[in-house]
C-alpha cells in the first residue's frame, strides 16, 4: 500500500495494521457523513412538508383568528355606525378601527363616507371599506393579502358568522319522515318448572356499558347543489404604468447663444425711453434710487434686434361637457375678453350607461326626496375572439400557388402530385414559441430530391433531439401505458364528495342573503369545515381527540426548533445615518429621523408577530375542541395594537409598570385546589 503515490512502503506488521485502521476509520467516517446529510434532506423535507400541512390547515390566504377585545369591538360596530351617522363623525367607528388593529388606519373621511353608504350595516360597511382602501371588492381572489386586508375580512365573517350558520342549518336539515315504529318483539312465555332446583342459570361476564353516540341525521336531498362549479381566477397584481415621456429639450433663445459665444448685433437706434425714466414710482418701501443710475444704451447702426416670430394658429379643439352621455350642436363661435368661445345648442342628456346609485332619502319641507348617488360604472367589454386571419392567409397562398405553379417540367412542385398531407406543408414553416407561421418561397422551385431529403431529416432532428432514421425493417412495437384517470365529475360535488365540497356548493347560493358568503374560498374556514364534519359523520370520539392533541404537540416541537432557526425573527435594519459622529446641530433631524425608523421597525414586527399567531393557533384545534377561556388566555400575551409594542425600556420605573400592567391583565390557569384555599 502506499507505493503509487511514492510514499514509503510499510516494513512491519504494526505499520500495516496502523494503515489498515487508517483506511477503515476514514471509510466509516465517510460513510457516517453522507448518512447525516442523507439524513439532514430527510428531515429538512419532513419539516417543509409539515409547515406546508400547517398553513393549508389554516384556511383561506385572507383569514386571520381574531382576540376576544376585537370580537368585543366588532360586536359594538353597529350602533357606533349608527350613532356616528346621526352625529355627522366617525369617532366610535375609528375606534374600533383601531381596537381591530389596523395600521395605517383609514381617514375620517373614508369612514364617513363608508358610514353613509353602509345603510347603518357593519359588514356593509367594512366591504365598501375595503374597496375604498385597496381598490378591488371582497369577491375577488388574490394571491397575497396585506394584514388590514385580512383583519377587514375576518372581521365581515365574524360579523356573519352566526346568520351563514343559521343558513347552513335549514340548507342541511333533514327531511321529516313520519314513520310508525316496529313493533318489539315479545318473548314467548316459559312453562313453569316443577321445581325451583330444574331452574336453568346462566352465567355471564359483566361488561361496563359503552354509551353509544346516536347518529347524525341523514342529509337531505342535494341534487339542486350539484350544478357545475367554476373555480374563480385569481386576480393577479396590474402591471406597473409605463415610465414617464423624457421632458422636451430646453432650446436655449438665440440671443443668450450669441451673448456667450460674443455676438453683437447692431440695430437703428430707437427714441425710448430710458430703463429708469420707465418705471413706475414706488412706495415708500422701495429701496431708495442711487445718485448716479447706471443707465446704458447700446448703440446700434441700422440693423434691428428683435425680429418678430410667427404666431402660429392653434387648431381648434371642440368643446366637451365633462360628461359622457351628453350631445349637443354648436350654433356659433362668439369672442369675449379676446377668447373664442363656442355657443351651444340643443344640449341634450342621454340615459346614464350604467345601475343607479340610490343613497336612501330625506326629508324636505314634508316631502321625500330620493338622494342620487352617481351611476355604478359597467364592466369592461370581454376580449374579442381570436383573430382567424393566419389560416385565411394560408387559404390565399395556397390559391395563388394553385394559379401562377409552373407546368413546363423543370420547375415541377418537387414531387408532390395532388393535395399535401395536413401535417407536412411543404410551403411553410411550423409555428414555434418565438416564431409565427412562415412562408417559404425557396421550396416552390426546388427539384432536387437528395437536399429535400436532407432537410426535411434536419428538421425532424431539430424538433425531436434525435438521430436520423434509418429504416432497419425492423418493427418496434410501442407499448401503450394505460394511465391512471382520476375519478372527476363535471359536477359540483362530484362522486366523492368532502364536507369542503358541500360547503362550496352551497354558500354559492347565500351571497345575496349574507354579505359574508361573498369571500372567497370561505369553505376552507376551519369552523365551518367543522360544522360541517360534524354534520355529516357527527362528534369526535376520544382516540381522533387523543390523536389532535399528539399532533398539537409535534406541531410545539416544530415551533421550538423553527424558532431556534430565528423564524420570524424581524432584524434591525442597519442606518448610516445613525452611525458615525456627529454634532449638536444635527441632534433634531436624528431624533425626527430616528422616530420614522423606529415607527417602520415596529410595523414590520407587529405583522411578523400576527402571522406567527394566526399560523399557531390552528395547531390548538380550537374549531374541533373549542374552549370559551383559551382564547382569552391565548390572545392575553400578545399585542393588540402597534403603539403597545415597546422597543427600548430607557426608564426603568416605565419597564416596572409595564411588567405589572401585562402581568394584571393576563389569566392564570391556578393549580387543581387552590381556589378552595383562596376561600
Amino acid at each position: 500500500m502506499g507505493h503509487g503515490d511514492g510514499a514509503p512502503a510499510a516494513t512491519s506488521h504494526e505499520e500495516r495494521v496502523k494503515e489498515r485502521i487508517q483506511v477503515v476509520y476514514s471509510r466509516q467516517m465517510r460513510e457516517r457523513q453522507i448518512f447525516m446529510q442523507e439524513l439532514r434532506d430527510v428531515r429538512k423535507k419532513r419539516e417543509k412538508k409539515m409547515f406546508i400541512s400547517i398553513t393549508n390547515a389554516v384556511g383561506p390566504r385572507w383569514y386571520h383568528a381574531l382576540s376576544v377585545p376585537q370580537r368585543k369591538a366588532l360586536d359594538n360596530l353597529n350602533v357606533a355606525v349608527y350613532q356616528d351617522d346621526l352625529e355627522g363623525r366617525p369617532h366610535r367607528t375609528a375606534s374600533i378601527m383601531r381596537s381591530l388593529g389596523l395600521y395605517p388606519r383609514p381617514s375620517r373621511k373614508d369612514l364617513m363616507y363608508c358610514i353613509d353608504i353602509c345603510n347603518h350595516d357593519g359588514m356593509e360597511m367594512l366591504a365598501q371599506l375595503y374597496l375604498a382602501t385597496f381598490g378591488f371588492s371582497i369577491e375577488g381572489k388574490r394571491e397575497s393579502y396585506s394584514l388590514n386586508a385580512k383583519l377587514i375580512l375576518s372581521a365581515i365573517l365574524y360579523l356573519g358568522m352566526e346568520h351563514l350558520l343559521f343558513l347552513l342549518r335549514e340548507r342541511f336539515r333533514p327531511d321529516v319522515t313520519v314513520g310508525e315504529a316496529p313493533p318489539k318483539p315479545k318473548a314467548k312465555p316459559e312453562p313453569p318448572v316443577a321445581s325451583p332446583y330444574l331452574q336453568k342459570m346462566v352465567a355471564f361476564l359483566y361488561e361496563r356499558p359503552v354509551l353509544k353516540r346516536p347518529p347524525p341525521p341523514p342529509l337531505p336531498n342535494l341534487d339542486d347543489l350539484n350544478d357545475p362549479y367554476e373555480e374563480e381566477p385569481i386576480i393577479t397584481k396590474p402591471p406597473p404604468p409605463p415610465p414617464p415621456p423624457p421632458p422636451p429639450k430646453k432650446t436655449i433663445p438665440k440671443d443668450v447663444c450669441d451673448q456667450l459665444a460674443g455676438i453683437l448685433r447692431i440695430h437703428p437706434a430707437q427714441p425710448e425711453a430710458s430703463e429708469y425714466q420707465g418705471k413706475p414710482l414706488k412706495s415708500g418701501k422701495a429701496k431708495s434710487r442711487q445718485s448716479k443710475p447706471n443707465i446704458e444704451n447700446k448703440k446700434v447702426y441700422g440693423m434691428a434686434s428683435n425680429r418678430k416670430k410667427k404666431t402660429h394658429r392653434r387648431k381648434p379643439v371642440a368643446p366637451s361637457t365633462g360628461m359622457t352621455n351628453t350631445r349637443y350642436t354648436i350654433n356659433g363661435v362668439y369672442e369675449y375678453n379676446g377668447k373664442a368661445w363656442y355657443i351651444l345648442g340643443n344640449v341634450c342628456i342621454l340615459p346614464a350607461q350604467g345601475d343607479l346609485i340610490h343613497g336612501g332619502y330625506t326629508n324636505v319641507q314634508n316631502e321625500n326626496v330620493n338622494i342620487h348617488c352617481g351611476y355604478r360604472g359597467r364592466q369592461p367589454p370581454p376580449k374579442p375572439q381570436p383573430c382567424n386571419c393566419v389560416k385565411q392567409w394560408q387559404d390565399t397562398v395556397f390559391e395563388y400557388i394553385k394559379n401562377t405553379k409552373c407546368y413546363c417540367g423543370h420547375r415541377y412542385d418537387f414531387y408532390n402530385e395532388g393535395t399535401f398531407p395536413p401535417d407536412e406543408l411543404p410551403f411553410f414553416v411550423k409555428p414555434t414559441q418565438h416564431s409565427a407561421l412562415q412562408f417559404n418561397y425557396h421550396t416552390i422551385f426546388n427539384t432536387d430530391a437528395k437536399e429535400l431529403h436532407v432537410d426535411k431529416e434536419f428538421k425532424r432532428v431539430w424538433e425531436t433531439d434525435s438521430l436520423l432514421q434509418v429504416d432497419t425493417g425492423i418493427k418496434v412495437v410501442k407499448e401503450d401505458k394505460k394511465k391512471k384517470k382520476k375519478d372527476r365529475s363535471n359536477t359540483c360535488l362530484g362522486s366523492r364528495p368532502r364536507p369542503e365540497d358541500y360547503l362550496r356548493c352551497a354558500i354559492r347560493f347565500m351571497r345575496r342573503l349574507n354579505i359574508a358568503a361573498r369571500l372567497p374560498d370561505l369553505h376552507l374556514v376551519p369552523e365551518l369545515r367543522e360544522w360541517m364534519r360534524r354534520r355529516i359523520y357527527g362528534p369526535l370520539n376520544r382516540q381522533e381527540k387523543a390523536d389532535m392533541l399528539r399532533k398539537s404537540t409535534t406541531y410545539w416541537a416544530f415551533f421550538t426548533t423553527l424558532a431556534s432557526k430565528s423564524y420570524g425573527h424581524v432584524p434591525v435594519p442597519k442606518e448610516a445615518q445613525f452611525g458615525g459622529h456627529t454634532t449638536w446641530l444635527e441632534k433634531q433631524k436624528l431624533n425626527n429621523n430616528f422616530k420614522i425608523f423606529n415607527n417602520r421597525y415596529k410595523l414590520a414586527l407587529y405583522r411578523s408577530h400576527a402571522k406567527l399567531i394566526n399560523l399557531f393557533w390552528r395547531t390548538m384545534f380550537q374549531a374541533e375542541m373549542r374552549d370559551k377561556q383559551f382564547r382569552q388566555i391565548y390572545f392575553s400575551y400578545l399585542f393588540s395594537c402597534m403603539e403597545e409594542i415597546q422597543l427600548i425600556p430607557y426608564i426603568a420605573r416605565e419597564v416596572q409598570e409595564r411588567a405589572n400592567s401585562m402581568r394584571v391583565g393576563r389569566y392564570v390557569c391556578l393549580p387543581r385546589g387552590a381556589e378552595d384555599l383562596d376561600m
